[in-house]
């Protein structure tokens, strides 16, 4: 079971800082995605089907590699309430 905390998510062994964003998608589907921090995979290790890493090592900076979860995905409601939870703060 994995937890959604305010910088990381984590199974209690393996720990993914990540950032969150709410709705950003253009084709106007809800959804959290989660960016990752670093560049040690822990998130892909987390969420195998949802992440993505199409970033090249010498020229993306910013992104690491991302997870995108639809309201259909049985962590969307968990990650969303996290995510809602860090715009207050």
């Amino acid at each position: 079971m994995l937890k959604f905390n305010k910088h990381y998510v984590t199974d209690g062994t393996t720990k993914a800082r990540v950032f969150y964003s709410l709705d950003n998608r253009i084709d106007g589907r809800k959804c959290v995605t989660l960016y990752a921090k670093d560049y040690s995979n822990a998130l892909g290790k987390l969420l195998l089907d949802s992440y993505r890493n199409e970033t090249d090592l010498i020229t993306d900076y910013f992104e690491k590699g991302r997870a995108v979860l639809f309201e259909d995905n049985p962590l969307y409601s968990a990650a969303r309430a996290r995510a809602e939870l860090n715009k207050l703060n």
